[in-house]
């Protein structure tokens, strides 16, 4: 579980994610001028600072490219930023995201020396991402086969990083009902669900503009798929809400996507004129 709860405001990053993959892919050829972010986060509540001050920290990060025309400052994303996006995208439009079907468990465990902490900090972030929980320090577990290639590209290859991966299936008499519950926060995670069910379930609230709503919904959904394993049913109890909250989102995604989709371009057709 992460740091922040239920309900708490998403990041500019947040933010910023959420708008690049649910509309500004749509625009992959054309940058957008950093006027339509800030319009969009200032709508949001996110000052003006903070909303370049992000843009800047993503482009050092090689996730977006800035470009300049005149007194005019755009950007675009990067090809890495567009994979990421394009990735996430199938996970967040995905019929049922908290189904879980396998009976298997994958364990990772991890030995990183003091001098790679900050490898340390990117790959448990990596791995909470991808649906591992921590069963003791080292040793992280994720529900189904999780494919590892992706998590195990790491930018260091000192010999003393190990990092060692299996999937598994528990030996009879295993408490995995123990293990999960160690592993991860049920309660909170609950919590999570119930917010954003409570934030979003019901018509499209008329207090923000189109694309602010869409992409407040998408920073929302995101971070809850960062924060729910997937874990099996078994494990959760049949009034989980999980399903409910795929509901909510897909009717709230209906409801806001014509719209939101239509007032960006838009938006980026007024940005355009303010050279």
């Amino acid at each position: 579980m992460t740091e922040r709860g239920a309900g708490a405001s998403p990041k500019p990053q947040d933010l910023l994610f959420a708008l690049g993959g649910a509309l500004v892919l749509e625009h992959l050829d054309e940058p957008v001028p950093t006027r339509v972010f800030l319009e969009v986060l200032g709508n949001l509540g996110v000052g003006q600072a903070a909303t370049r001050a992000t843009l800047t920290r993503l482009t050092e990060r090689g996730f977006l490219a800035r470009s300049q025309e005149g007194r005019v400052v755009s950007y675009a994303l990067t090809a890495s930023s567009r994979r990421l996006l394009e990735e996430g995208r199938d996970r967040v439009r995905a019929e049922a995201p908290f189904h879980q079907e396998s009976s298997d468990w994958t364990l990772l465990s991890f030995s990183l020396p003091e001098a790679h902490r900050d490898v340390r900090h990117r790959l448990r972030s990596r791995l909470a991402w991808v649906g591992f929980g921590c069963v003791r320090d080292g040793l992280w577990m994720a529900p189904g086969q999780v494919p590892l290639d992706r998590v195990l590209t790491l930018p260091v290859t000192d010999e003393s990083v190990q990092i060692d991966g299996f999937v598994v299936r528990p030996a009879p008499g295993t408490d995995v009902g123990r293990l999960v519950r160690r592993a991860w926060d049920l309660d909170a995670l609950r919590r999570e669900h119930e917010a954003f069910i409570a934030r979003w379930e019901g018509p499209p609230a008329r207090d923000l503009d189109p694309v602010a709503a869409y992409t407040l919904l998408g920073a929302h959904w995101i971070r809850l798929l960062r924060q729910d394993p997937v874990l099996p049913q078994v494990h959760l109890g049949e009034d989980w809400p999980a399903a409910r909250s795929a509901a909510v989102h897909r009717s709230a995604s209906e409801a806001l996507e014509p719209s939101a989709r239509a007032a960006f371009t838009e938006l980026m057709a007024w940005a355009r004129t303010l050279r």
